[in-house]
């Protein structure tokens, strides 16, 4: 089901909102990928096999995600000059 389009009050307050960053390297998810992605493609390497190259992509995209040397991502608004 479609969400409902924001009333103008929450619009108002949306503006007035702080932007707090997210933190996916202080998860139990991504504690566990870091733990264990590379134990595994040690493993699969040991055995003479890999992961499609796919997959590795995205493990190390996601292993990434919450190192801001690898980049982020900044946003504002051209009419009000919202930024988040």
């Amino acid at each position: 089901m479609p969400a409902a389009a924001p009333s103008s009050s929450s619009g108002v307050q949306a503006r007035t909102l702080r932007y707090q960053r997210h933190r996916p390297g202080q998860t139990l998810l991504y504690k566990i990928v870091a733990q264990h992605y590379p134990v595994f493609v040690a493993h699969m390497a040991g055995k003479g096999r890999t992961l499609p190259e796919y997959v590795q992509a995205e493990f190390e995209s996601y292993l990434k995600c919450s190192q801001l040397e690898h980049g982020f991502l900044r946003v504002r608004c051209d009419t009000c000059r919202a930024a988040r």
